[in-house]
Parts: C-alpha cells; sequence; structure tokens
C-alpha cells in the first residue's frame, strides 16, 4: 500500500475555497482504482492547517490518479498557498504481528 500525506498552510482568505474545492473531489477520488481511502483534516490548532491523506492499493494505481484531472483540480487549488505543500509517499508493506 502506498501512503500520501499533503499538509498545507492555507491562507485564511482562502481556506472556504480551497476546502470547497476538494470537498468537490473527495467522492471521485475515494471512487478511483485502487483508491483504499482519501481524507481532508484541518488542524483543531489552526484552522489555516490541511492535511489530505490517501492510500493506495499500488504504485501503479497512485501513478494514475497523479496523471488525473482530480488531481489536476487538488493541484490548481494548492496554487492558492503562499508556501510549498509538505507532500510525501510512503510504502507500508503488511507485518504479521505476535501479540503473545
Amino acid at each position: 500500500m502506498i501512503e500520501t500525506a499533503i499538509k498545507m498552510m492555507v491562507p485564511a482568505d482562502k481556506r472556504e475555497e480551497f476546502l470547497l474545492t476538494f470537498n468537490a473531489v473527495l467522492d471521485p477520488i475515494r471512487r478511483e482504482r485502487g483508491c483504499n481511502s482519501c481524507h481532508c483534516y484541518v488542524d483543531i490548532e489552526d484552522e489555516n492547517l490541511i492535511y489530505i491523506r490517501e492510500e493506495w492499493t499500488t504504485e501503479r494505481n497512485l501513478n494514475t490518479h497523479l496523471r488525473s484531472p482530480l488531481f489536476s483540480v487538488l493541484i490548481g487549488a494548492m496554487k492558492l498557498l503562499k508556501e510549498e505543500p509538505e507532500i510525501s509517499f510512503n510504502t507500508i508493506a503488511p507485518r504479521q504481528v505476535n501479540w503473545q
């Protein structure tokens, strides 16, 4: 599984526009092939700090998403930012845990 995490500081005057834009593409992203989850979080201590977290079954599915019109909408929304977002991609491998 591949996890993507995007951390953004959204200007206060663009916050509502950004959240409305993301809300419009949230469900369609979730329906993309290979998307396990897609969520947007607002920091409780700073409402202008926004996190987007996605989980993809394969790197191929993620790469398809990164070239999709839906991701282009997110890129367009990120152009409203004054600071570069922090973006990370993490591969998560299944692991057996012995709890005994």
